[in-house]
């Protein structure tokens, strides 16, 4: 019994560290352009919301043009990623496992590859919980390695969400950071202890390494959280992110510097990038670091679309001897992944990337190497006139229950399209 007893309470421990958390992440290197998204909607956020008939559509390529048997299931997680303490036929219903039966080949490219796609929620494999959700695709059955892991939301809306986004109301940080202020009904939650029931996080576009968790609020009134804090709900603004677009590989489009159709695969060259930190703000249009396939040439962008090796560059007086740079955005999954490297005969950073053809945007980031901390801002510049999207979330753990619901979804963004 004494053995039994120390078991559970290390795999309870490990849960609640965060140890065993899920994230968004590639493990196969012949999958490219994982996209999820909703139905109509290809630079959408992967939102379902309760008893309404939505769906997502995940998609990605596999450049190994053999027909693969790819299957997917459905994890529950609590608010910080762990999978949640509930059986998932409490939480789906139907089936727990789906095959992906969609795919097509690529037509006419240089680089083959099979396009794959499949719905959530579909004929198989329904939810009925709300809460952060994982779709876990694998192969061959073998569910223990996956090949894609991917964060969606299922939000059952019983708050809501009210705020907007204004500069910083520290004085130090008033022309660098963004401040969010909003306020939260929750009236129709009945929560006793709100404190303890509660959570609510902020995200800074895609990203998830500088989210901003757990806030308190600063008053609750009549059913009303006010999140007017000032201090914990600040981000950098950073810059507006970098873009580039070569859905024709026919001619150069804006920051794009040559393109080479010579070779096995075509090579499409940048134009040199210069870090904006010291540099006025300049206004541009912005998608928030998100990607979309696009090809001028055909009518599917899917399966016609190329792939081509694009080359980015990065000024610099001398290489960075204390942290790496790294290029960032939605179509490395905000991973942080793409790691530069650099050239001492032309003092430049550079990174060849494999892309489908489509418009980018992106930004660099300095990471640390002593504390694995990625800052954009060091080279890209902060200011609080930036365009962001800001997403808050917020869970809540009833009484006599194991697993957070997610009752409050809302983007606020300082920029109106």
């Amino acid at each position: 019994m004494k053995t039994i007893l120390v078991l559970f309470f290390s795999c309870f421990c490990a849960l609640g560290s965060g140890q065993n958390n899920y994230t968004d992440n590639i493990f196969n290197e012949n999958i490219k352009t994982v996209e999820f998204y909703p139905v109509g909607d290809r630079m959408g956020e992967p939102v379902l919301f309760l008893n309404e008939e939505s769906k997502l559509i995940l998609s990605f390529d596999d450049l190994d043009s053999d027909y693969k048997n790819f299957a997917f299931t459905l994890i529950h997680c609590d608010a910080f990623w762990n999978p949640s303490d509930i059986f998932q036929n409490e939480y789906l219903e139907g089936y727990t496992e789906s095959f992906i039966e969609d795919y097509s080949y690529s037509k006419n490219t240089k680089i083959p590859y099979i396009h794959y796609w499949m719905q959530i929620p579909n004929r198989n494999i329904q939810i009925t919980k709300s809460g952060n959700y994982i779709v876990k695709i694998y192969q061959n059955g073998d569910s223990d390695n996956p090949v894609i892991t991917k964060r969606f939301y299922v939000v059952d809306p019983l708050c809501t969400i009210g705020g907007k986004v204004i500069a910083a109301s520290n004085p130090e940080k008033r022309d660098t950071d963004q401040e969010i202020n909003f306020k939260v009904n929750i009236a129709n939650l009945n929560s006793r202890f709100p404190s303890r029931e509660i959570i609510t996080q902020i995200q800074q576009n895609g990203r998830t390494d500088n989210q901003i968790n757990k806030l308190q609020p600063l008053a609750i009134n009549d059913g009303i959280l006010d999140f007017n804090l000032q201090r914990e709900n600040v981000f950098p603004g950073l810059n507006t992110f970098r873009f580039f677009d070569f859905s024709s590989l026919s001619y150069n489009s804006e920051y794009v510097y040559s393109i080479d159709r010579t070779h096995s695969i075509d090579e499409v060259e940048l134009i040199l990038s210069k870090p904006r930190k010291n540099s006025p703000y300049k206004n541009e249009p912005t998608q928030f670091g998100k990607f979309l396939i696009d090809t001028k040439s055909y009518n599917d962008e899917d399966t016609e679309s190329e792939y081509a090796l694009v080359k980015f560059l990065l000024s610099t007086s001398e290489p960075n001897i204390d942290s790496d740079i790294f290029i960032t955005g939605g179509f490395d999954l905000w991973r942080h992944s793409i790691k530069m490297d650099f050239d001492f005969s032309s003092q430049l950073y550079y990174a060849n990337v494999l892309l489908k053809q489509g418009f980018y945007s992106y930004q660099y980031a300095k990471k640390n190497k002593k504390n694995n901390f990625f800052d954009v801002s060091s080279i890209e510049g902060s200011f609080f006139q930036t365009p962001n999207s800001y997403f808050i979330r917020v869970y809540f753990r009833s009484p006599g229950t194991t697993y957070d619901q997610l009752v409050g979804w809302q983007e606020i963004r300082n920029y109106i399209e």
